[in-house]
């Protein structure tokens, strides 16, 4: 395209060439300076709007006064020191709750294991504690990613903590620390020297009597292997249970045996009934514990129920 100028005065004639390059690269320069005068006028208007209005600026564009934003990080910084405060509250209650239940893992490990349970207490290793400072004072953005960090480290700890004592109550339940028969009965005769019932002479006693009514049930102290389920002439109707740590309990003069050998069962599980059945004076139950193959008082296990045996 061609445009062609006369000058009126001098009748000069100019020309002029229009190409689509041309107005390409007008129009491509003339974008340009509009945008750069409306992120001029933008900026500048903003500016202008935080100085002399901050409401303004604040619903147009998000901006906040230098007060605003601190009175922003004072009220998160307060909620932030109360997280920590109670995740410090926290760290301290499940210290407590550990060493509760360390007593309680303590009071119902039976006498045998007590040389066993403290030479597993060996540890070791670097003191890396986990630490929540309610009065930190750094930026804030430092101090929170420091309380995220310990809490993961607090939540692994917890973790590791179920861990064990789940562990540990599943090794407890193995052991025949359970009563092996209801409360409501009478301890008849205890483990060592007595006087034999038939001959009247001393004799030793290889477990506790339980003096109960016929069809009393009889319960699995623990959770274990039946090894065997069958008759004696002297206990009677017998069963043999195999539990951790080469614990063996034995249940005898039973009416009826519920379970057979070979038979996995657990504890407090209804294994048989009290009986008269063998080498018995009445009903009763005759109980026995052994531990590596040496009989030991079952009293030493069962030193919870033999409180309460006593008392009544």
């Amino acid at each position: 395209m061609q445009l062609i100028w006369i000058s009126g005065s001098t009748s000069q004639v100019k020309k002029i060439n229009i190409t689509w390059r041309g107005i390409a690269k007008l129009a491509v320069a003339t974008s340009l300076i509009a945008i750069t005068l409306g992120v001029l006028i933008h900026f500048l208007g903003f500016k202008v709007a935080i100085q002399f209005n901050p409401d303004l600026a604040r619903n147009v564009g998000g901006i906040i006064t230098a007060q605003e934003k601190h009175a922003t990080e004072v009220r998160y910084r307060q909620q932030f020191n109360e997280l920590q405060t109670q995740l410090t509250q926290l760290s301290e209650r499940i210290l407590e709750i550990k060493q509760y239940k360390e007593g309680i893992t303590e009071l119902v490990t039976p006498f045998p294991l007590k040389n066993k349970m403290a030479g597993n207490s060996s540890k070791g290793g670097p003191y890396q504690p986990i630490l929540f400072n309610p009065a930190a004072e750094g930026p804030l953005v430092e101090d929170l990613n420091l309380a995220l960090n310990n809490s993961a480290l607090l939540n692994q700890g917890i973790k590791k903590l179920e861990e064990t004592w789940r562990d540990q109550h599943q090794w407890l339940r193995q052991l025949p620390t359970g009563s092996p028969i209801v409360n409501q009965v009478g301890l008849s005769s205890n483990y060592g020297t007595r006087i034999d019932p038939f001959t009247n002479l001393l004799a030793q006693h290889p477990g506790v009597d339980f003096s109960a009514p016929t069809g009393t049930p009889i319960l699995a102290a623990g959770d274990g292997l039946v090894l065997r389920a069958e008759y004696d002439s002297a206990y009677g109707n017998f069963i043999e249970i195999a539990h951790a740590d080469q614990f063996v309990s034995k249940y005898a003069h039973a009416s009826k045996m519920h379970v057979k050998a070979g038979q996995r069962i657990q504890r407090g599980q209804v294994i048989a009934e009290v009986g008269n059945t063998g080498r018995s004076t009445g009903p009763h139950l005759h109980y026995e514990i052994s531990h590596q193959g040496k009989m030991i008082n079952p009293m030493q296990i069962l030193r919870i129920q033999s409180v309460k045996l006593a008392a009544q």
